[in-house]
This record gives C-alpha cells, sequence and structure tokens, in this order.
C-alpha cells in the first residue's frame, strides 16, 4: 500500500518527485510532511472508510481539510485501487472548481490527504437550510459544474459521484468538486467505462 503515496507533480505537495511545467524532475528536499503538523480543530465529516478534519497548520495561518483514511478498513483490492486512484487524480487537478490537494501522507495506519478547506459547505446543506436556488444561483453552478466536469473529461477523469454531498462552497460562493473516492481515469479519451457505482 506504500504505492499509494508515491505522487507526482505539484509545487506544494511535500515528500514527492516535483516535475516542473517544462518537464524537469526534481525532488523536494523539504521535511517530510507529518500528523504533527497539523493541529485538530473539529470533524467536518465522516463517511465508511475516512473521516475529514478541519485542521490547522502548525506555524502558519492556513485552514485545510484533511482526510483520514483507514489503511484497515481498505482490506478490499478495489477499495485500494479506488484510492490509489483518487489521490492520483487529485495530483493532477489544477482548476477552480475542483479540490485541490495540498500535502499526502501516511502513518502505519492511516493515510491523509491534505485539501483545500470550503467554508460554504455543501451544496446539500445550503439546499436543505434555505431551500431552492434563485434562477440566477442556478445558472452560475450549473456553469461552474459544467466547467469543471469538462476538466475533469479533458484528463480522462469520469467522476462518478456527482451529488449536492460531492459540490462545495468556498468563501466567494463558488462551487468545488470534492470527494474523488469512485474517479475513474481511462488509459485514453476514447476508452469506456462499464463499472457499476
Amino acid at each position: 500500500m506504500d504505492d499509494l503515496m508515491h505522487i507526482s507533480r505539484t509545487e506544494k505537495i511535500s515528500e514527492i518527485t516535483l516535475t516542473t511545467s517544462a518537464g524537469k524532475v526534481v525532488r523536494d528536499k523539504s521535511e517530510r510532511t507529518k500528523i504533527e503538523d497539523f493541529k485538530q480543530v473539529s470533524v467536518i465529516g465522516q463517511g465508511a472508510f475516512a473521516k475529514v478534519l478541519l485542521v490547522k497548520r502548525r506555524g502558519t495561518s492556513k485552514y485545510y481539510a484533511m482526510k483520514i483514511i483507514s489503511r484497515r478498513k481498505l482490506r478490499k483490492k478495489i477499495q485500494i485501487e479506488h484510492t490509489k486512484a483518487e489521490k492520483e487524480s487529485l495530483v493532477i487537478m489544477d482548476h477552480p472548481f475542483v479540490i485541490k490537494l495540498h500535502y499526502a501522507f501516511h502513518t502505519a495506519d492511516k493515510l491523509m490527504l491534505v485539501l483545500d478547506y470550503c467554508n460554504g459547505g455543501e451544496l446539500f446543506y445550503t439546499l436543505e437550510t434555505y431551500g431552492p436556488f434563485t434562477e440566477v444561483q442556478t445558472r452560475l453552478y450549473t456553469a461552474e459544474l459544467s466547467l469543471a466536469l469538462g476538466y475533469l473529461h479533458s484528463q480522462s477523469i469520469i467522476f462518478r459521484d456527482l451529488k449536492p454531498e460531492n459540490i462545495l462552497l468556498d468563501s466567494g460562493g463558488h462551487i468545488v468538486l470534492t470527494d474523488f473516492g469512485l474517479v475513474k481515469k481511462l488509459e485514453n479519451p476514447d476508452a469506456k467505462t462499464s463499472t457499476f457505482c
């Protein structure tokens, strides 16, 4: 399962191989990121395989969402493959309406993905609390979601878990697509998938 922690391409993710825009590969020389580098603020969410915490990076004023995945719960091969696909997809993401991965590291029993914190909460919560969106909001969210999905498709990535709970709102009120646990990366743009989700 340590192959889940190999990452390539990014400037911020620590303990990885970096690829510059010119395609040159360099080794990150910074100290390895560890759980002690973050202070837990609160629990944001809980799922079958993971818990999401609001954390603050020690020595900074930056807040993140830390997804903690239990290795013990990832015993089945398909679950390991889903987690690996999630991490590998997050590494290449660079779009304003798709969640960003900042750090990825592990302990003996847990995998950690440190992501953007979107303080607007889930689109589902907003709908439940405030009722239907206005026509202007609906147009904006639909356009932003279309751009996010179009970007993923341009990267040969199929999201496969689109629901209001997996769409967050950032501090500016824009959508951010999250939870890549069922994502599928196709080998080429013409490939097809028939997996039941």
